[in-house]
């Protein structure tokens, strides 16, 4: 129950990462808290976000931090690493809800499915076995040696997707609802920083129409530089007063209860904080400058 969202940005050279606070126990509970969803991984910068249940999530995340040297400098090599570890993961879980309370071990189960005949006992736990599903999801991001970015869907039962070409994707409750609100905003891999900071925020408010899915969340931002950056507080407030300011209808009248509009330089202050993290694209954001486009800026500014 919750919502992550992950957005290639600025040409391909960083990626976006947006995940709310919301903590979910069974269908009943649910709150944000200070709870994070997402967690650098290794000193390449790349980032993980999760979702799922907590007895899953929890063992695929522990098998993933101890195999962390692996994933990330090879994105086949880090395939093959996620899909074993998630696998395994699952196998540990199987054998403690299915095989453990009935006192059997893997082994006994393995020899008694091996055998000719298999008696109605063994059956009924295979029948429980094939019908278990993981819920865990996962989106790992990141950069190779060769600077080359990465978008990683991983979902049950341990299969891997690489969605870098896609340019983004979402997980968790809300993944439709902000899929469809980053298709409907037509995002694209080269629009500059600032506004996939804008759009990613826009699609996990219009996520918040899903069950499960907080109000609270943070931003991460993983670059070609093979750095991540968590994206301060203010910057996540200045995007979130901007979206109030203009996701609203032509008909609505402001009220006192309104939270306050944006600074009218919103734009200009996004767009300096994204060039702490990386050079500015044109205003546009479709396009960087030709080479010979660059020339001249240079000639201008010697």
């Amino acid at each position: 129950m919750t919502v992550c969202i992950a957005a290639l940005s600025q040409k391909s050279e960083a990626i976006v990462c947006v995940a709310d606070r919301a903590l979910t126990y069974g269908s009943s509970i649910q709150w944000d808290s200070d709870s994070s969803k997402i967690f650098e991984l290794n000193p390449s910068g790349t980032l993980v976000m999760f979702a799922g249940s907590e007895d899953i999530t929890s063992r695929v995340i522990g098998k993933i931090v101890a195999s962390a040297d692996q994933i990330g400098d090879d994105i086949a090599n880090a395939r093959r690493v996620l899909e074993k570890e998630y696998q395994e993961a699952i196998d540990e879980l199987a054998t403690a809800k299915f095989l453990t309370p009935r006192l059997l071990t893997k082994q006994d189960y393995v020899a008694a499915m091996s055998q000719q005949s298999i008696n109605p006992y063994v059956q009924s736990i295979a029948a429980e076995i094939g019908s278990y599903e993981a819920d865990c999801a996962l989106l790992v991001c990141g950069f190779d040696s060769q600077k080359r970015p990465f978008i990683l869907y991983v979902d049950s039962p341990g299969i891997v997707t690489d969605m870098t070409r896609t340019g983004f994707h979402s997980i968790g409750s809300g993944w439709e609802k902000s899929v469809s609100k980053m298709l409907f905003s037509e995002h694209k891999k080269s629009r500059e920083l600032s506004r996939t900071l804008y759009d990613t925020f826009d699609a996990k408010a219009f996520a918040e129409m899903a069950a499960g899915v907080g109000f609270d969340w943070e931003t991460w931002v993983t670059t070609s530089e093979r750095k991540s950056h968590h994206v301060p507080d203010s910057i996540d407030a200045l995007v979130e007063r901007a979206w109030v300011d203009h996701d609203r209808s032509p008909f609505d009248k402001r009220d006192k209860d309104d939270a306050e509009p944006p600074p009218k330089d919103w734009k200009a202050q996004l767009r300096k904080y994204a060039r702490t993290i990386l050079p500015p694209a044109l205003e546009n954001g479709d396009q960087m400058p030709k080479q010979s486009q660059r020339r001249k800026l240079e000639r201008a500014r010697d």
